[in-house]
């Protein structure tokens, strides 16, 4: 099978799912949709078609047009067996005629059903009913899709994507947090609380600011706040930024991009994790920080079922305005949750280790490349 999956590069879930494919003599290639890179199967980059657009992509009304030039040139030079389209964009209406030529599917990473409009809902309709499948991250998900396209639902899978974070975590686990918080610069003493885990305005940071300055001054002054806006939103994240600048608590920012063992110590270093967003699937981030033994926070607005049916051990808020007061709630009594946190490891790995997820993968790319 030669498959091709189209996925934002920046986003580890592609790319991991490109290499435990290949680690089990699968023939898969990513392309990566900003750039146009194509990382081959032998780990090796095609560069050809990202030079190419290099001189089109700071065109703010034409950059889009040329890349999906380009992508549909890629399609046709391929001859690939199925093309695993990650992220829904209705602008892949554009290369239908390309994408038919192999088999295809949309892979819906949470935000990109639950964050579109009623019209372009109806627009993508058409697309998702030539596709030989469509796959979501949790069933909540699923079910909410097919409430809207119930015409699909024989070809909609649940296939969740893998966290190679969780063995950097099991690998650094053992290590001092002390000195993992130093080598972040996040000092010693305080109680580590992140904020969020990148720089996009649906993680409601606004909202996450407002309360830690309303909170009171006693659980205030022992902690430290992290804010992760290491990718995302560039003009969100300076927002967040100059905001930052005018509080009277303790913060740090964190803006470059961290891989494996950096990216496993903000997960180890962190005591509470915040997490409001607007709207998500299955949250890989906060995942990893429950994996590591944070004490999580997060809104029973999100779709987190499978997590509350496996017993994941977390706090929710029903509106954002409660959240001073469950940090305050959490700070207070931060060692009664130690016990109880111990339970999250196992079934977090149970739910995302690549282990136990690469199998779904593997049997619904089978179930396409067979079908007639």
């Amino acid at each position: 099978m030669k498959l091709l999956i189209i996925a934002n590069g920046s986003i580890v879930f592609g790319k991991e799912l490109q290499e435990h494919l290949n680690s089990n003599s699968d023939k898969v290639f990513l392309l990566d949709f900003e750039s146009l890179v194509i990382n081959k199967p032998d780990n090796t980059q095609d560069k050809r078609y990202a030079q190419k657009f290099a001189k089109y992509k700071k065109l703010p009304k034409l950059s889009m047009f040329f890349r999906l030039v380009f992508i549909k040139k890629i399609l046709h030079e391929g001859s690939f067996d199925i093309v695993n389209i990650h992220y829904s964009r209705w602008i892949y209406l554009f290369l239908l005629s390309a994408l038919k030529k192999s088999k295809f599917i949309v892979t819906f990473y949470g935000s990109d059903f639950y964050r579109t409009t009623d019209t372009i809902k109806k627009i993508q309709r058409y697309l998702y009913k030539k596709a030989d499948a469509l796959s979501f991250t949790n069933p909540l998900t699923r079910e909410s899709f097919l409430e809207y396209y119930k015409e699909f639902e024989d070809k909609c899978f649940v296939c969740r994507f893998g966290l190679g974070t969780l063995d950097f975590i099991d690998k650094n686990r053992d290590k001092d947090t002390a000195e993992i918080r130093n080598i972040l610069g996040y000092g010693r003493k305080k109680i580590i609380v992140t904020c969020g885990y990148n720089s996009t305005k649906a993680q409601q940071h606004e909202k996450i600011i407002e309360a830690l300055e309303n909170l009171d001054a006693k659980y205030k002054s022992t902690c430290r706040f992290i804010f992760p806006l290491t990718y995302g939103d560039n003009i969100h994240k300076r927002f967040v930024k100059e905001k930052l600048k005018e509080v009277d608590f303790e913060c740090l920012v964190l803006e470059e991009f961290l891989y494996e063992d950096e990216n496993a110590y903000v997960k180890l270093a962190s005591d509470v994790m915040i997490n409001i967003l607007q709207t998500d699937s299955f949250s890989g981030s906060m995942q990893e920080f429950l994996y590591a033994k944070n004490i999580v926070i997060t809104g029973s607005w999100l779709p987190y079922d499978v997590f509350d049916k496996a017993g994941i051990v977390y706090e929710k808020i029903e509106h954002t305005d409660e959240l001073k007061d469950k940090l305050a709630y959490v700070l207070a009594n931060r060692e009664n949750f130690k016990d109880k946190l111990e339970r999250n490891r196992d079934i977090i790995y149970e739910l995302s280790s690549w282990k136990n997820t690469l199998g779904m993968w593997k049997k619904m790319y089978q179930l396409v490349e067979d079908k007639k």
